[in-house]
């Protein structure tokens, strides 16, 4: 009999205890959920400020990133485009033209120089998006300007690699006559 007793007790002390620690957290959200309509306007425009000041920091977060590794992206691309040049001049002063590989050097700076542009154009759309009455559109539109910025980036890349085919084809061609 006295275990049945003690689970009863138990079991009521426990009861007690949630009620009584329940009780000031129930009573503290009374008073906000009893707020007057009109007083709420207030908290909605301060939550609508952090909401704007979050969206800001990670956008900036986003931005340094993918400025990050444009930027190794164009470092690279523009080294590569230099040692080609380099490599050009040398065939070319063995006697080979190489004009066209040029022409292709020049069309893949341009579009570097393209891309760059298009990234700055897409970061300033992207920074513009917090403060945009539709922010979903103004995201949609920052994230296609920097996809063009993406493919120009790629564009540049082909014509590179396209340059450095040539280049070599000019150089097989000049190797083989030297060797008859």
């Amino acid at each position: 009999m006295s275990a049945i007793f003690t689970r009863k007790t138990l079991a009521t002390v426990a009861l007690v205890a949630a009620v009584v620690l329940a009780g000031p957290a129930v009573a503290s959200a009374l008073p906000q959920m009893m707020r007057p309509a009109g007083s709420s306007s207030t908290t909605a425009q301060a939550n609508q400020a952090i909401v704007t000041e979050n969206l800001r920091n990670r956008i900036e977060n986003v931005i340094r990133a993918r400025e990050a590794r444009f930027r190794a992206a164009e470092a690279l691309l523009s080294k590569k485009q230099t040692r080609l040049e380099l490599l050009a001049s040398k065939v070319e002063s063995l006697g080979a033209d190489v004009s066209a590989v040029r022409a292709r050097i020049e069309e893949s700076r341009q579009l570097l120089e393209q891309a760059r542009e298009q990234e700055q154009t897409a970061i300033q759309a992207m920074r513009g998006v917090p403060d945009a009455t539709d922010r979903r559109g103004a995201f949609r539109q920052a994230r296609l300007q920097a996809r063009e910025a993406v493919l120009t980036l790629k564009q540049s890349r082909v014509a590179l690699r396209e340059a450095a085919r040539e280049l070599r084809q000019i150089a097989l061609a000049l190797k083989e006559d030297a060797d008859e």
